[in-house]
């Protein structure tokens, strides 16, 4: 069962419109998703979202997983807790409208776990959108919350956008971080964070954290000539901070409108590896995890016995 909010005053506002190719217009661009949870991180998620399916001229399509619905209760207490679920997107929707009003804007309520429903949202997906209330907690290191697995297994990049905290981005540019994972992995994160610099109109700045004695394994990414002839009206700095610790690659990079770096290969069990869980833990701005070019396929045996 899924269920579409009845939140907007208008059905445009929210059908997603497939007509549109039929009547030989342009298919319109795949919808940027957000996992909303009611809390204000989820908010905030959203509004960072709209904007951004509004640089990309995209729809926006707001997901609240509710496990909770397919527990059956006392007689009545499933539409109390769908008339909750539904005041949860309500709420998204109209802070999405406020934020981007022409964006198109659906919302959908599915029952299930969050991490497999975001999942199977992402396979349509350009992007996926999450807030993260976490608070640097040693404890939430073993949890690996929501964020952590969805970036751990997702085909399409995922943000995770950080609690409010102190401090300014005004000026600063978007941040990459090259050499974490298989240099392959590279050209993708550096399309993805030059592509963002662009749409924001800001500068970028490169960190290439693998060892100068790695020159075999370089890519066109690791070339300054080469971002130069690939995107001459990018302003591009590059540093070099080989084999850092996460603390050193946040002093490096933050605060910054978005940092972006490959999601990697991650452990057993598909979970993020410890530096990128501890950077979900720490950063201050919003994170975007990019799916390595090889990533294997999830065993369900691998699912069944996973303990987060």
């Amino acid at each position: 069962m899924s269920t579409s909010t009845p939140t907007a005053p208008d059905a445009a506002e929210t059908d997603p419109r497939p007509e549109d190719e039929a009547l030989g217009k342009e298919p319109a661009a795949r919808e940027v998703v957000v996992g909303v949870d009611g809390s204000e991180c989820g908010l905030r998620a959203v509004r960072w979202a709209a904007h951004e399916a509004a640089h990309r001229n995209a729809p926006l399509r707001i997901v609240h997983a509710a496990p909770y619905l397919s527990r059956r209760g006392e007689s009545g207490g499933q539409s109390v807790e769908l008339s909750r679920a539904r005041s949860i997107t309500a709420q998204a929707f109209t802070v999405a409208r406020h934020t981007e009003h022409d964006v198109r804007t659906t919302t959908e309520v599915i029952p299930g776990d969050p991490v497999d429903t975001l999942l199977r949202a992402a396979a349509a997906s350009q992007l996926v959108v999450l807030g993260s209330s976490t608070t640097g907690a040693a404890d939430e290191l073993v949890l690996a919350p929501v964020p952590a697995r969805l970036a751990a297994r997702s085909p399409q990049p995922v943000v995770v956008v950080p609690r409010q905290r102190a401090g300014t981005t005004e000026g600063r540019p978007v941040s990459v971080v090259l050499g974490i994972g298989d240099p392959e992995d590279d050209e993708a994160v550096a399309s993805f964070a030059a592509a963002a610099a662009r749409r924001a109109g800001l500068p970028l700045s490169v960190v290439q954290t693998r060892s100068p004695r790695h020159a075999d394994t370089q890519t066109w990414a690791d070339d300054p000539s080469e971002w130069s002839r690939r995107e001459p009206d990018l302003v591009v700095h590059h540093s070099a901070l080989p084999r850092p610790s996460a603390g050193d690659l946040l002093s490096a990079t933050s605060p910054s409108p978005l940092i972006v770096l490959s999601a990697g290969h991650g452990h057993l069990l598909h979970r993020l590896d410890g530096p990128h869980r501890w950077l979900l833990r720490h950063c201050p701005s919003p994170l975007a995890l990019i799916p390595p070019v090889q990533r294997r396929e999830l065993d369900p045996r691998e699912e069944s016995t996973s303990v987060d």
